[in-house]
């Protein structure tokens, strides 16, 4: 009986001390600090970044129009040709013109010379019913026929003159011939387009913003654009954004907004017709911004726990606008406050921490 009563008392003891040592390790760890990282909430701006597709263009492609209606004599240049202002591009053959000139100017002088004659049939008229009754008054000559045969010519002749002077077409501006429509031999009618120059001195981008994007950007905003088929990165400025949206491609449902871009310099890898991108990063304000996993969230409500003497403080905090990285808070706290952003989430308001 001694014996059993002895066992029970050894065995009391070993679970009473076993609970006094929970007790003391649990006070022990009340007591001691949880590690956490902090990070200071500070003033800044929040970077955001839109993109979109473009093709390279040249700077200013011009249009080259017949000035005058004839037969293409002879080409001076092709399709890829570098060309200089007022270099000759192609001749008209102006035979045709030359002769319907010539029958003109005769045409106008056998007009004239009717004008005259009945001027003086009219005179000597006068003068012989003159002479038979001195009473009688003179007849007015009508001439209106003679002078509208005249005027007509001269206006023929002006506009022939006009053509023979255009029988070289020459080019209007610096650049590389794109486009040749006209062939030797061929009839080209007075207006009509020709060809294409392209100064590729400067480039540009045509490309097409959504319409969320399209409401961040503005003419003016700096850019830079990059591309598979070449190595560096160009910078450059929005010059056009279209006052109007519309479908960019006929399939899409999608409405856009054509902007053009000009690149600040261009370079021999840059080649007209390639597939770019063009990255735009959109202006901010300051704001008071602390990072992203710095807020925790209980239901709807936001906090964050601040480390102030070494203890955690639990701070409600209303947030703005979020970046990729930080998140702007617009209430709770101040700028140079450090808030925890790793370790936060098993910690309590009060409970003190260290931070490592």
């Amino acid at each position: 009986m001694m014996d059993l009563f002895k066992k029970k008392w050894f065995w009391g003891a070993v679970v009473g001390l076993a609970v006094v040592a929970l007790v003391i390790t649990n006070m022990v760890g009340l007591n001691r600090a949880a590690e956490v990282k902090t990070a200071e909430v500070t003033m800044g701006k929040i970077v955001e970044q839109i993109f979109t597709n473009g093709k390279l263009e040249p700077g200013q492609t011009t249009a080259v129009y017949a000035p005058a209606s004839g037969v293409v004599g002879a080409l001076k240049v092709k399709q890829g040709d570098t060309v200089k202002k007022g270099q000759i591009l192609l001749t008209l053959s102006m035979e045709q013109v030359k002769d319907q000139l010539e029958k003109e100017q005769i045409n106008l002088q056998l007009t004239e010379a009717e004008r005259l004659a009945a001027k003086k049939q009219h005179f000597e008229s006068f003068k012989q019913a003159f002479t038979e009754n001195p009473d009688q008054e003179p007849k007015e000559l009508d001439l209106t026929a003679y002078d509208l045969r005249i005027r007509s010519s001269q206006l023929t002749i002006e506009s022939l003159e006009k053509q023979l002077a255009n029988q070289q077409v020459l080019a209007p501006a610096d650049g590389v011939v794109t486009s040749l429509t006209a062939n030797a031999g061929q009839m080209l009618a007075e207006g009509g387009e020709i060809a294409k120059i392209a100064d590729v001195s400067s480039l540009k981008v045509t490309a097409y913003l959504n319409e969320l994007d399209a409401g961040k950007a503005a003419q003016g905003m700096k850019t830079v654009v990059t591309g598979e088929a070449f190595t560096d990165s160009y910078d450059g400025t929005i010059s056009y954004l279209a006052p109007t949206a519309g479908l960019s491609d006929p399939t899409s449902k999608d409405t856009s907004v054509e902007m053009k871009v000009s690149l600040d310099q261009a370079s021999p890898e840059l080649r007209p017709g390639y597939n770019v991108t063009v990255e735009m990063e959109i202006p901010d304000k300051e704001r008071l911004l602390a990072p992203i996993d710095a807020v925790q969230y209980d239901g709807e409500q936001a906090y964050v726990f601040k480390v102030q003497d070494g203890v955690a403080v639990k701070a409600l905090v209303t947030t703005g606008k979020e970046g990729e990285e930080q998140i702007e808070l617009l209430t709770g706290v101040t700028a140079g406050d450090l808030v925890v952003v790793e370790g936060g989430d098993k910690l309590q308001d009060g409970a003190k921490v260290k931070v490592r």
